[in-house]
C-alpha cells in the first residue's frame, strides 16, 4: 500500500514537472545541499563545543538555543528537498545501496542526537573523555549521511 502510494506521488504533475524540466531536479538537489551544510555545520559547532574545542565561553544550553533555529530550518529544507528527489525515481532509490545505508545512518544519527548527545548538551555530565567520544559518534554519524547520500550518484 505505501508503494502504490508512493508510485502516485511520483507520478503527480508537479513531480513529474520537476523531474522532466532541465532545471527542476538540479533546483531541488541544490537545495538539497545547502540544506545538508547548514545542518551539518549546526551539528559540528555543538559537536565541537561538547568536545571542548572552542567557544567554551558559552554554556551549550545556550549554544545550543541559538543553534536551533538554524538546524530546524536546514533539516524542514533537508526533508522537503529530499523526498521530492526521492520521488523523482523512487525506484532506483530503493535499488540503490547507498541510499539504502544514508537512510540507516540517518535513523541512527537523529536517534543518537536525540537520545544521547541531547542529554549531554542540556546537562553537561561526564568526563572530557566521554564528551569527547559522544561529539566524535555524532560528527560520525552526521557525516555518513552527508558521504552516503554522495556515494548515491556514484556507487550501485
Amino acid at each position: 500500500m505505501l508503494l502504490t502510494f508512493v508510485q502516485w506521488c511520483s507520478n503527480s504533475d508537479a513531480i513529474v514537472y520537476i523531474r522532466d524540466s532541465r532545471y527542476g531536479m538540479p533546483a531541488v538537489q541544490s537545495v538539497h545541499l545547502v540544506g545538508i551544510t547548514v545542518l551539518l555545520a549546526a551539528i559540528l559547532v555543538l559537536d565541537l563545543r561538547l568536545a571542548g574545542i572552542g567557544m567554551t565561553e558559552w554554556s551549550l544550553l545556550w549554544l545550543e538555543r541559538q543553534l536551533k533555529p538554524w538546524a530546524l530550518g536546514a533539516a524542514l529544507l533537508v526533508l522537503l528537498s529530499g523526498v521530492v528527489i526521492f520521488l523523482g525515481s523512487p525506484a532506483k532509490y530503493l535499488a540503490s545501496n547507498p541510499f539504502l545505508f544514508k537512510m540507516t545512518v540517518l535513523c541512527l544519527a537523529v536517534v543518537f542526537h536525540f537520545g544521547v548527545l541531547r542529554r549531554f548538551v542540556t546537562t553537561e555530565p561526564g568526563a572530557r573523555w566521554l564528551r569527547i567520544v559522544v561529539a566524535g559518534v555524532s560528527a560520525t554519524l552526521w557525516f555518513l549521511v552527508g558521504w552516503a547520500g554522495r556515494a548515491i550518484a556514484f556507487v550501485p
